[in-house]
């Protein structure tokens, strides 16, 4: 069964954000696409692909998109949910170009000023779900949400 909802985070407090936005959700349905971090690699309760994470140079933003290629290509999700991160850029952008409904949820430590992610992101998305009232005029779309 191919999952119907992609999670793509860093692996650090963007992918416990999902994890908690997520947790009523069957994990059968669910793939989280993270960058690759020792503490990562004992996760079995969960479906997990690594990505490079793009910011470590200029190569890896390429290497990033080829790989987002390729693991949406093999996956196909109906919906693609982000916490944010720079690793999930191509990843979005390309989802919303092949029909994919796609969530960003703006990160709980944005409270005065939206992130560079967001910022880029808030056009590609078909919902996008904010914490802090005060983000509201950078995201008038936005769904405020608190308590995630």
């Amino acid at each position: 069964m191919k999952p119907k909802i992609m999670i793509i985070s860093s692996g650090g407090g963007h992918l416990r954000e999902a994890m908690i936005a997520l947790e009523c959700f069957n994990k059968e349905n669910l793939l989280f696409v993270c960058n690759s971090l020792p503490h990562l690699q004992n996760l079995d309760n969960i479906n997990l692909v690594f990505i490079k994470n793009p910011h470590t140079n200029v190569l890896s933003y390429f290497r990033n998109l080829l790989q987002s290629i390729s693991i949406y290509n093999k996956y196909r999700p109906e919906i693609i949910l982000t916490t944010g991160s720079g690793i999930a850029i191509s990843m979005f952008i390309l989802g919303k170009m092949m029909g994919s409904k796609t969530i960003y949820i703006e990160s709980g430590s944005r409270i005065n000023y939206p992130s560079k992610t967001g910022r880029l992101l808030y056009r590609f998305s078909n919902h996008f779900i904010i914490q802090s009232a005060l983000l509201k005029p950078y995201f008038p779309k936005a769904i405020l949400i608190t308590g995630l």
